[in-house]
């Protein structure tokens, strides 16, 4: 007998995340974390537009931006100057959304609302103290909140219970990398300056006396002062300075004011702490029924806000593939695209990243760029993804590709247009075609017919037209018009062609001409929809 069908440890950004969107796709998930209860300390902060994509798949991402504050540029100040050269602004048009400063507390609550909203809830005070698996299941040892002992047996397990995690370590994976020797601070406080709002700072300085510091201050909604400041404390300071406690105002003061505009004025500090950054990516994200993801799978310098970003985009990619084994409408062997997919990612953010912060310690830093939003992780060449448009366009998104967004779009008796992004995810495959005439309809038709027979409950089905070509209702599909040409232009449509879009947004099948039959293959060839 399963007591659940996903046992989750740790309740972060990362684990809500998980447990919401398999709550959501109707997977039986518990949900416990160590601590007493959610905590509210600022240290994750930048959100960026891919997981912002990710919040609108859950419905939270108008709330997540009335919690946050938008970050307008980067500025780097040197001996009181900006440098135009090693300073950016965050171009407000263009992208799905720009960059949120968001506290990792508002995005807990955020999560775990939408979590209970599903149904969910966490047990706090929650330890995990061994599991073994024995055959189609796992057997979970806990201890409660107060001491009491408990199993729990489940289909599958999933550690987001950080650097240290317990479900890392049982599965013998190793967690390769090493520290850096530097001393990081961190100060939650209000900042009294003369700096417009908006921008991330970063301060350096020439003077030998305190060329050493270099400090950086993103801006947190609550009030025009409330700024996260953080800094690589000097080595004549570091040794003073444990790293489990947490230092008290007047410390932060002497160690941040110095290298501050002049004139700055710290008060109404909430949090502080000190810590040193390691670079480490575990041998693999997973074993038998057990999986890690977030922080249990890679920790990384915070440059650029990669973090909690990428761990929040392993439990996305995760989540839909647990939920298809969880309901039968796939094999496990669904499971190991996880792995193929999400570990190469956590490779390439440890080594970006870890490249960055030399950079920083060399002053040398880089402004962010493209890649920073996360829009362009792609899984080409993924064992689940398949393309049959053998002519596409060269610079067509292809299978593994985050499906680009299309604005005006319309929709019969709608009055207002549509976006393409309104009709994919929230756990379901989409069939997208794009057709320029009536007669190319049928085959579309027959497209969406197998796919559905594939995954029933699981598949949504949005056909776009050419303006001009007409065709007859179906009440099975949604039917919008390119009015504006923007669905032809980023997917470089031509008439008949048809994409599988995955419930995490990326693009797992494509081909020029829709058929059943076609669509058909992809499913048998990769296990989708097979009951092993």
């Amino acid at each position: 007998m399963t007591d659940v069908d996903v046992l989750i440890v740790g309740a972060g950004p990362v684990g809500l995340l998980l447990g919401t969107q398999l709550q959501r796709d109707g997977v039986a998930v518990k949900v416990i974390d160590k601590m007493p209860g959610r905590g509210y300390f600022c240290k994750a902060l930048g959100i960026t537009p891919r997981t912002l994509e990710i919040f609108e798949d859950l419905g939270i991402v108008d709330r997540a931006i009335a919690a946050g504050t938008w970050l307008t540029g980067v500025e780097t100040w040197v001996d009181g100057v900006m440098v135009p050269t090693r300073s950016m602004r965050v171009p407000d048009k263009g992208l799905p959304y720009g960059s949120l400063s968001l506290a990792q507390y508002e995005t807990e609550r955020l999560l775990e609302a939408a979590f209970a909203q599903h149904g969910g809830r966490v047990d706090y005070g929650g330890t995990l103290d061994s599991f073994t698996e024995n055959g189609d299941a796992i057997d979970v040892a806990l201890t409660g909140s107060h001491g009491e002992a408990s199993t729990v047996r489940c289909k599958w397990l999933v550690g987001c219970d950080g650097a240290h995690s317990k479900v890392r370590s049982a599965l013998a994976l190793s967690f390769d990398g090493d520290k850096y020797p530097q001393t990081f601070a961190l100060a939650d406080i209000d900042v009294d300056w003369p700096c417009p709002r908006g921008p991330m700072y970063r301060f350096e300085w020439t003077d030998p006396a305190r060329a050493q510091v270099s400090v950086a201050a993103v801006p947190v909604c609550g009030s025009a002062q409330h700024y996260r400041l953080s800094m690589i404390v000097p080595d004549e300071h570091a040794s003073s300075l444990a790293n489990d406690v947490a230092p008290d105002f007047d410390t932060m003061c002497r160690l941040l004011l110095p290298s501050l505009p002049e004139g700055s004025r710290l008060s109404s500090m909430r949090w502080s702490s000190v810590y040193r950054v390691s670079h480490r990516i575990a041998s693999a994200y997973g074993r038998g029924r057990a999986f890690i993801a977030g922080d249990a799978a890679h920790i990384h310098p915070p440059v650029g806000g990669q973090g909690m970003n990428t761990g929040l985009q392993d439990a996305h990619n995760l989540s839909w593939k647990l939920a298809h084994v969880v309901k039968g409408l796939a094999g496990p062997a669904l499971l190991d695209s996880y792995q193929a997919e999400r570990h190469p990612v956590g490779v390439d953010v440890v080594k970006s990243t870890s490249a960055a912060l030399n950079a920083v310690l060399a002053r040398q830093a880089a402004n962010p760029a493209m890649r920073e939003t996360q829009l362009l992780i792609s899984y080409r060449g993924s064992p689940i993804v398949a393309d049959l448009w053998t002519d596409a366009h060269p610079e067509a998104p292809a299978p593994g590709d985050r499906a680009p967004d299309a604005r005006g779009l319309t929709q019969r008796f709608v009055g207002h247009e549509r976006r393409l992004h309104e009709y994919i995810g929230r756990g379901r495959h989409t069939v997208v075609g794009y057709v320029d005439r009536a007669e190319q309809y049928d085959a579309f038709v027959d497209g969406c017919r197998a796919l559905s027979m594939a995954l029933p409950d699981a598949v949504a089905h949005v056909l776009v037209t050419a303006p001009g070509c007409d065709v007859r209702g179906y009440e099975a599909m949604t039917t919008v018009m390119d009015a504006a040409g923007e669905f032809a232009a980023a997917y470089r449509a031509r008439g008949g062609a048809v994409w599988v879009v995955r419930p995490d947004g990326y693009i797992g099948w494509r081909c020029g001409d829709c058929s059943g039959g076609g669509i058909g293959s992809w499913v048998e060839g990769l296990g989708v929809g097979i009951k092993n």
